[in-house]
């Protein structure tokens, strides 16, 4: 559905996106990741045709954005970060205005409100001023906004900022389940949010990319030994950096990697048992912020 292929941009001696790759299919949520400064909303606005990039190009259901802009453009739907909305207006008042932007016919515009409403389940407050609505509902006007035309490739900008626990579950519910009509671009710098919401994530870390692929992936390398071993001297002679007694004569230590082959050695030479030596994986979290230190120094 959406194949950006080196995207970059660059502000005279500047660069704040640089040779990135970026896909998505219908079905499927691809977590747009980084810290803040990372390119992030600078990589949208290209793929949206907000900006233009420097290099690269934008290839949505095969257009060209560079030479299909028009037709690119009718096949996104785009919720930029803080889903600003005319507060003044009510929903149906804001729909009827997309519509006519976008030059939809009236009986289609009204078949696709009335369609969106009712998936995105806002069909009590369409007569409410948006000013009155609550995050939650405000999210989910300016979602269905971004669908009335019925787009293939939904990209959103920080969506979750500021809705609470309970909120932020039911949109995940909603994401999920939008994922049967469309494709859906998300981007965040929040970590745990990404990785509840997507399939697929892309970190960035100062306009490059640093992971592409699964977070299963993130956290594949070993970065440790979990290791039971009896007598308390044995322990004590092993190299770690945690220990646990687990009951009278065995302790559970968290071994470095590099002493693996030493380990069976040391038991041995002090007449010691071992019963379990186990890998340890870094927390998704630990991978993450390491990639993104390695990727700025």
């Amino acid at each position: 559905m959406l194949n950006a292929e080196k995207l970059s941009k660059r502000y005279g001696s500047s660069t704040v996106v640089d040779g990135l790759d970026v896909s998505v299919e219908i079905g499927q949520i691809r977590g747009l990741l980084g810290p803040n400064g990372a390119g992030k909303t600078t990589t949208l606005n290209m793929i949206c045709g907000v900006l233009a990039p420097t290099e690269g190009k934008v290839v949505v259901d095969g257009f060209d954005l560079e030479t299909d802009a028009l037709e690119v453009k009718q096949r996104i739907g785009y919720v930029p970060d803080g889903a600003p909305l005319p507060p003044e207006l009510y929903p149906m008042e804001y729909f009827r205005a997309v519509g006519r932007m976008y030059g939809l016919p009236t009986s289609e515009l009204m078949t696709s409100i009335e369609k969106w409403s009712e998936r995105l389940d806002i069909e009590d407050v369409l007569e409410k001023p948006i000013e009155t609505l609550s995050r939650g509902y405000r999210q989910r006007v300016a979602i269905a906004g971004a669908l009335l035309h019925e787009p293939l490739l939904l990209v959103l900008d920080e969506p979750s900022t500021g809705l609470d626990p309970e909120q932020h579950l039911t949109f995940r519910s909603l994401l999920k389940g939008l994922t049967k009509y469309i494709a859906i671009l998300y981007s965040s710098h929040n970590l745990a949010e990404v990785e509840a919401t997507c399939d697929v994530v892309t970190i960035l870390s100062r306009g490059k990319c640093v992971v592409d692929g699964t977070f299963d992936e993130l956290s594949t390398a070993v970065s440790a030994l979990q290791v039971e071993v009896t007598p308390h001297a044995v322990a004590d002679s092993i190299t770690h950096s945690d220990a646990t007694i687990i009951d009278v004569d065995w302790i559970r230590l968290v071994v470095p990697i590099d002493e693996q082959e030493s380990i069976a050695k040391n038991v041995a030479e002090l007449g010691g048992s071992v019963r379990l030596i186990n890998p340890v994986k870094p927390s998704l979290e630990e991978s993450y912020v390491r990639l993104v230190t390695e990727a700025g120094t």
